[in-house]
Order: structure tokens, then C-alpha cells, then sequence
């Protein structure tokens, strides 16, 4: 029989519906599983996600329910699709699996097809020879990932890691194991997309865009990626590329012949359009399309969008060691940013509506920089894109975290697959900034007792001193890399050296209260952070029994940070004490991790050594008490709010010149008044210095002038009679809409004062507007919109604020606006007087009658800033 093969690229997509089924587990594994009953299932997807949409499963983020669900992740599983294949005659017919979670054996037909063991990486097989015409059955049975892990621990030997889970031992994201923020899901199954394709002759496998920028001009040299069948001569066959300009108009095109494995096409732009970080210009984004074409037959086609721009790690010697910045387009960036974590156990979970509320989130916090965290996976094509439009820099970490790591040949060989599939996949984005071999997996040789554990063994430093390194010098050798983070340039030196390259500073919520923070001076901050209670309705959804208090089994259950409660206490003690109520502890902490991470934040960027603060981290994945900014249920901690203000292009503190003490913060040499100016132009300000007593009374004024450039910071020390120490008085700055304070003494030491501030709530225009009136100083003043679900009739989640975290003076007004997240209007209820006092409303000090009646003609006076 004659066959004609076909030339142009097909592709079937085998997602969509298969069905589940229980293949093996522990004894006490439920009867729905042991039953050898089907279920339906949804691919991409997970046998979690599969379990819960079918009922079996109740929500495990609730109560004590994790526990209820741990016999998944000792279990194996199968999934199985029928599906129909017309017979389509191609040089090659390939599966191709995008992701597999994780040890996996893949039949089709009854035929073995591969064994994986890597959820990482991308699998492409050959299966011409085992399809059939009609109908065909695809079966993928998944082993326990825990199982395999502890196999591989008995034949290694023992690798230090932080928590008893087995995580180094294979590749597999590593906070499925659980971590001081999550939960322990131990997930299997078909995460990623899978199909089959067929092609002809040659296929693009990458594709690597490379910028030079020289004047007016720019070259972007595109590496393609090709495979070949190998049956057919490729003398006709020829790679074209095409960038086009985001107004439509064709900037440049090139051809070359497709007679190697990887070809290079250069594409010369007269006059580009620079992508630009968020607050520093635009993201033009180009189209640029690769195609290639054998007589006259297109035989494989990719396309991205890119964007031009250069970036480059400046290291420079200084007084203290030496600085560690990011230069892009040859103007330094300094960083403002969080780190990235997985923001679902499940990624099937994380819908696009859902990643673009979490970017936005980043950006209108003012963060330009987000880190991937190395102990989650890749980042989604979805998650780059986005933060290619917005202006969102990408520091990547390839997959390591906190451990030691076995160096074997096949550890080896699998990670350097990992590392060439993610770099040839994310390469072409123009948001990624930065690679990073591994998080805080140098650190432990020094300080964590790695070395008794290990008995001479490697500890994996060959993965990012030659692997990962070897595979970005081949693969995008233009984008800068870092060992690890942190990292003091030698693995010879302590990683975390405060002297140079970036660093992690834990020893003050480990130890120490946040004034602390003001005694570095470090080049780059990686991380930081302080723990927080998630929203009220939040973690009142999980904890279904007793009050919010830490003594609860069920709040403490989500609470999963090394002494966590324990700390939180600490860094409550100087300022409130022991809180008397749920209301008071849930409050006040989350009151604490917001002045901590502002007061670090603005410390470290009124210093002008310091070129970027990454705060941990952004986001969560479950309900949970954390060191995030929003929390797993996607609402905004005040610490979202104050860190928005510290992120600011143009940012006004008080500082100590040099660091103090919880007891004395001021320290021995002054405060300072600091204009930090990240944007285009030069700022020129007068700010008014006042000093107040606390019952509201002006003792003292100063108007200071000073002028911040581009990439800059003015400052001035304050005379002296406005920083003579005294524990009932305090300063305000402001300036252009801005406010700073200074309090010269912890709240516990401050002369009592009850807050008292009338309120009034009216609906207008869709939204609610809550207009505070002060009658006394109020400090740190929110008001927390997801306790209106109930009177307003919205979903917690999708009510947001638009500030909080106020300091304001009596006699001011301060107005709170609350909207829908989705866009859609609030209508008025009945009563609105929930709007107008505690617990909705909150400040430092109060009590549920601190809120006053308020009159329809009641007057305001100046605005809160």
C-alpha cells in the first residue's frame, strides 16, 4: 500500500477527561479507593484535584484535615484515556508529556512506553509503532513520590535538610513535602499538558533570542533549536526568522539553511523600542516568529513575544566590600520585590484570573522584581508572559532549597535536562533578569551542621559552581547567574557575608526585635520577612472550632514556621504586651509584621549602598500564617499596604543616622529625614518636620528643602531640638502627600492614650466610602474589608481596600474606599453601621467603644496622609 506522508505538523490534544483509578496503598486507604472504581478526571491535573472535584476528598486546607489525606501520597495511581488516531502517515509520531508528577510509567496499548521519575522535565517518545488505527488506550500509572524518595534515602545515605521529609532525594517540587508555609500534599499526576504529534523532515525544538544594544541599534541573534527525522534531505529545507514591531510593521527578517541542529539568524533593529522594568518606561513586546519551510510546505512554526532590552549584574569595589546591582539598559535599577512560591499545592488551581490578580498585586505594591523560590517548579509560560507586560524582572532559581543535594552521575544527568528544557523555554522573556543555582544550599555547609551529616560526601556544590553555570554559558550566556542565594561571590566565603553580593537576613525575626534590621548595611537583600496571621475571614474559614488564638490546636495547626507562636509573641512584647483578645492578637501581629517589613524596607533603601530589598515573600498557597503580603485567599495583609508606601518611586522616611535600640530607637547620633527618588526626574521637596505631643499638641516645626535625582537620595539630618528623646511626644514629615513617623519609644513605654474617632459610611457610585474623623492621634489605623462579606453580601475575596496602615493626627480626616475585585458594584444595605467601628475599623490602643456617633453634618479637618 502506497502511503503519502504528510509534511505539515499535526497535533492531537489528549487532555480534557480520562478517568482515575486507586492502584495500590496503605491498608487504611478509604473503601472509594480500594473499590477499584473508575473516577472521572481532568487533565492537566492531579489526583488531589481529581478526588476533590468528585467528592471524595473534603477540602484538606480545613481543620485538622491534612492529616485525612496523607494515604494519597503512599498511593499509586493509574490514569487511562481511549482515544482515536486516523492513521496519519508522518516520519515521526511522538507523545509528548509537558510535565509528569512524578514517577511514572506510561503504557499504550498494553505496551510499555517509558518509566519517568522527574517532575521537571518534558518527555517526547516515539510511538508511530505502537498506535493503531482507531480506537487506542493510554494508561499512566504514577508510584508513591514518598515511597521512591525513601528508597533513594536507604541507597544515598542520610542528606541534611531542614524538615524529616525526604525531598532532596528526588525531583520533585520540593515543598510538596511540606514547609514552614505549607502544607503537606503529596501530589501525582498529569500536571502539564500532553498530545501527540506528528512531523516530517524538521521540527523547531528552541528557540533563544539574544540582544545587543549599541546606540540607536540593536541586534537580537536568534539560536534555533532543530531535530531532524533523518529520512529526508534537508538541502531545500530553510529556518526564517521575523520580528515584527508591536505597532505591526515588520522590523527585520532573516533566513538561513536548516542543515545543523541549531542555527543562528541575526535580526538588526534600527531605532528599538526598549522594554523598561515597571516605573521606568514602557514593554513594548515584539512578535517574533520562526518558521521552518521545506518546498514550500511549512514544517514547524514557533512564535514569541520578546522584548529589548540588556541586563547585566554590576559588581564594584567599595568601602565595605563590594555593590551587587541589576543595569538595565545601562541605567541601575534598584530592586523592589518579593519572593515568588508556588500559589497553589495544585497548579491546576491557579487559573489565569488568578495569577494576573497576584502580578497586579506585586505591581500596585510597588515591587518591580519578583524571585522564584527554588523549592516549587519552572515558572508557567502564563506567569512569565505576564510579568513580561508589566514590567515585572524575574530573578529564577533552578530547583534547590535548603539542602544538600546527591552528585551522582544520574542526579547529574537529570538536572542538567532540567536546567537546558527551562532555560531554552524561558530564555525568550524579557522580565527574566536572573538565574540562580539554588536557595540558601551553600549557606547550610556553614552554619548548619551539614558537615558531620555528610562524612566527606558532596553536598551538590558541582550542581552551581559547573552544571547550572555550563548550561546558561551554552544556552543564554548573556543573562547573569548567581551560585546561590545567599552568595558572597566564593564558596570559600561565608555565603551570607554582609559585605557583598545578595544576602538573607533572618536573625531578626528568628531572634530579635525589628529595629534590628537597621543594623546591616548590606549591597542586596534576597530576603527578609516577618510572620502574620492571614485575614480574619481567612483563617476563620479553616478554623472551624474556638476562638483565633494561638493556643488553638486548629490555628496552630496552620501555623507552620519553627517556633512560630513563640516569635510572634516576641516581636508583640515591646510594643502591646500580651493581647487580652483573638481580635487584639490577630490585629496587633499583623500590625507588627507591617511595621517590621516597612521599617526594614525603608531603612535598607535610605541607605544608598543597598540596591535592592526582596521581601519573603508575596503570596501563599494556603491558608496559613506566613511571612506574606497577601494571603492564601488572595487578601492583601496591612503589611501589603505599608510596604506599598516604603516600595514608592518616591519614597519619604525618618531614620536614625546610625542604628538603635528597641529601648532607643533614635541611637546615639540623630535622626535623619531621607527623600528616596527612583524615578525618571529629579525630585525637589519641602518637607514639614512637626513634633507633637501626644494628646495632639504642636511643640515644634521645621521646613527642610532638598532635591533627590534620578536613582537617588537627598538627606538631612533633623536638629536637634525636634530628636531630643521624650516618650510622650512623636514627629511627622510630610511633604507631597506623603507622611512619615517617629516614635521615640515602643507603645508598651508611651503615656496611655484611648483612641476616639467618629465614622461614617456611605455607598456612592458602586463603592463604599468610610470617612474617619480623628478626635485623637490614631496609629496604624485599617480598616478591614473582608468583615463586611455578610452586610455587604459579597464574598470576603472579593472585597479590597484602598489603604491602610494610617497614622492619623487629631483633627484629620482619613477616608477608606472599598470596592469589588471583580469589577462590579456594591449596592447599600440596610444598615452600614458595621462600617463605622471595631472590629471593621481598628488603630493601636482601641477598644470597641472608640468609635463615636457621628452626625450627618459633621465637619472634617485635614486629610490623613
Amino acid at each position: 500500500m502506497n502511503t503519502t506522508i504528510t509534511t505539515a505538523p499535526r497535533t492531537l490534544d489528549l487532555g480534557g477527561a480520562w478517568e482515575l483509578t486507586w492502584a495500590a496503598g496503605p491498608e487504611d486507604s478509604p473503601d472509594y479507593a480500594t473499590s477499584g472504581t473508575a473516577i472521572n478526571a481532568t487533565v492537566p491535573g492531579q489526583v488531589h484535584t481529581d478526588l476533590l472535584a468528585a467528592g471524595l476528598l473534603e477540602d484538606p486546607d480545613v481543620g485538622l484535615r491534612e492529616a485525612d489525606q496523607l494515604w494519597i501520597g503512599h498511593s499509586r495511581w493509574t490514569y487511562a484515556r481511549r482515544f482515536d488516531w486516523d492513521g496519519t502517515a508522518a516520519e515521526r509520531t511522538e507523545l509528548v508529556a509537558d510535565g509528569l508528577d512524578t514517577f511514572a510509567t506510561v503504557r499504550l496499548n498494553g505496551q510499555e512506553v517509558a518509566v519517568t521519575a522527574d517532575q521537571h522535565i518534558g518527555y517526547r517518545w516515539d510511538v508511530a509503532q505502537m498506535l493503531v488505527r482507531g480506537k487506542n488506550l493510554l494508561e499512566i500509572t504514577f508510584g508513591s513520590a514518598w515511597d521512591a524518595a525513601h528508597e533513594c534515602e536507604a541507597e544515598v545515605g542520610a542528606l541534611p535538610r531542614p524538615y524529616d521529609e525526604p525531598y532532596p532525594f528526588v525531583r520533585k517540587s520540593a515543598c510538596n513535602f511540606g514547609w514552614d508555609w505549607g502544607p503537606h500534599y503529596i501530589t501525582a499526576g498529569i500536571w502539564q499538558p500532553i498530545r501527540l504529534e506528528s512531523w516530517s523532515r524538521t521540527r523547531i525544538v528552541s528557540v533563544r533570542p539574544d540582544t545587543v544594544i549599541d546606540g540607536d541599534a540593536a541586534r537580537v541573534s536568534v539560536a534555533v533549536g532543530l531535530e531532524h527525522s533523518g529520512t529526508t534531505s534537508d538541502a531545500d529545507v530553510t529556518v526564517t526568522a521575523v520580528l515584527t514591531a508591536p505597532d505591526g510593521s515588520v522590523a527585520a527578517r532573516s533566513s538561513v539553511p536548516a542543515d545543523a541542529t541549531d542555527v543562528v539568524l541575526g535580526l538588526d533593529v534600527a531605532d528599538p523600542l526598549l522594554w523598561w522594568p515597571t516605573g521606568l518606561g514602557d514593554q513594548p513586546l515584539y512578535a517574533l516568529t520562526v518558521t521552518v519551510d521545506g518546498s514550500g510546505d511549512v514544517l514547524s512554526e514557533e512564535e514569541r513575544r520578546i522584548g529589548l532590552r540588556t541586563v547585566v549584574v554590576e559588581e564594584e569595589p567599595d568601602d565595605a566590600g563590594s555593590t551587587w546591582a541589576f543595569v538595565v539598559n545601562g541605567r541601575r535599577v534598584r530592586v523592589r520585590g518579593y519572593n515568588w512560591i508556588p500559589d497553589d499545592p495544585f497548579i491546576a488551581e491557579v487559573t489565569e484570573e488568578r495569577l494576573g490578580q497576584r502580578l497586579d498585586q506585586a505591581v500596585d505594591g510597588g515591587a518591580n522584581l519578583l524571585r522564584v523560590w527554588g523549592g516549587g517548579y519552572f515558572s508557567t509560560e502564563e506567569f512569565m508572559a505576564g510579568c513580561d507586560e508589566r514590567g515585572l524582572m524575574v530573578w529564577h532559581d533552578f530547583l534547590f532549597a535548603c539542602a544538600a543535594y546527591d552528585e551522582s552521575e544520574a542526579m547529574i544527568d537529570a538536572v542538567t535536562v532540567e536546567a537546558e528544557q527551562a532555560v531554552a523555554r524561558l530564555s525568550a522573556h524579557p522580565s527574566l533578569v536572573m538565574w540562580c543555582g539554588g536557595n540558601e544550599c551553600v549557606w547550610g555547609m556553614y552554619d548548619w551542621g551539614w558537615p558531620e551529616i555528610l562524612d566527606g560526601r558532596p553536598y551538590g556544590a558541582a550542581f552551581y559552581t559547573e552544571v547550572l553555570p555550563g548550561v546558561i554559558a551554552r544556552l543564554d550566556p548573556s543573562r547573569p547567574y548567581v551560585p546561590n542565594s545567599p552568595w558572597s561571590g566564593s564558596p570559600d566565603k561565608h555565603p551570607n557575608d554582609r559585605d557583598t553580593g545578595p544576602v538573607h537576613i533572618w536573625e531578626v525575626w528568628n531572634n530579635v526585635d525589628y529595629v534590628h534590621y537597621r543594623d546591616v548595611d548590606p549591597p542586596f537583600v534576597s530576603e527578609m520577612g516577618w510572620c502574620a496571621p492571614p485575614a480574619w475571614s481567612t483563617l476563620r474559614r479553616v478554623v472551624t472550632e474556638g476562638d483565633l488564638v494561638p493556643e488553638n490546636p486548629q490555628v496552630a495547626h496552620h501555623m507552620r514556621a519553627g517556633d512560630g507562636m513563640e516569635k510572634l509573641a516576641r516581636g508583640l512584647a515591646p510594643y502591646f504586651g500580651t493581647p487580652a483578645t483573638a481580635e487584639d492578637w490577630h490585629y496587633l501581629t499583623q500590625v507588627v509584621q507591617a511595621r517590621s517589613q516597612a521599617a526594614g524596607a525603608e531603612w535598607l533603601r535610605a541607605r544608598e549602598r543597598c540596591a535592592g530589598v526582596v521581601i519573603w515573600q508575596l503570596n501563599d498557597c494556603w491558608p496559613v500564617l506566613s511571612w506574606s503580603a497577601v494571603d492564601g485567599d488572595g487578601i492583601e495583609k496591612p503589611v501589603w499596604y505599608a510596604l506599598r508606601r516604603a516600595f514608592a518611586d518616591r519614597m519619604l522616611t525618618i531614620v536614625p543616622v546610625t542604628s538603635g535600640s528597641t529601648e532607643d530607637p533614635t541611637g546615639p547620633d540623630g535622626l535623619e529625614v531621607v527623600l528616596v527618588n527612583d524615578g525618571l526626574s529629579a525630585w525637589t521637596a519641602d518637607v514639614v518636620v512637626r513634633r507633637f505631643a501626644l494628646d495632639g499638641t504642636e511643640v515644634g516645626r521645621e521646613t527642610i528643602g532638598l532635591t533627590a535625582a534620578p536613582d537617588g537620595t537627598a538627606r538631612s539630618v533633623l536638629p536637634a531640638a525636634l530628636t531630643v528623646v521624650a516618650t510622650d511626644e512623636f514627629l511627622v514629615a510630610d511633604t507631597d502627600g506623603l507622611r512619615s513617623t517617629w516614635f521615640f519609644a515602643p507603645d508598651a513605654t508611651l503615656a496611655p492614650i484611648e483612641p476616639r474617632f467618629s465614622a461614617r459610611a456611605v455607598v456612592d457610585g458602586g463603592s463604599l466610602r468610610v470617612t474617619v474623623h480623628a478626635e485623637t492621634l490614631l496609629r496604624d489605623l485599617c480598616l478591614f474589608a473582608d468583615r463586611l462579606a455578610d452586610p455587604l453580601g459579597v464574598p470576603a475575596t472579593q472585597l479590597e481596600v484602598d489603604d491602610m496602615m494610617l497614622t492619623v493626627l487629631a483633627g484629620e480626616t482619613a477616608t477608606f474606599t472599598v470596592r469589588r475585585r471583580d469589577g462590579g458594584t456594591l449596592a447599600a444595605p440596610a444598615d452600614l453601621s458595621d462600617a463605622e467601628r471595631f472590629p471593621v475599623l481598628r488603630c493601636v490602643g482601641d477598644t470597641p467603644s472608640s468609635s463615636v456617633p457621628t452626625g450627618e453634618d459633621e465637619a472634617g479637618g485635614g486629610a490623613a496622609r
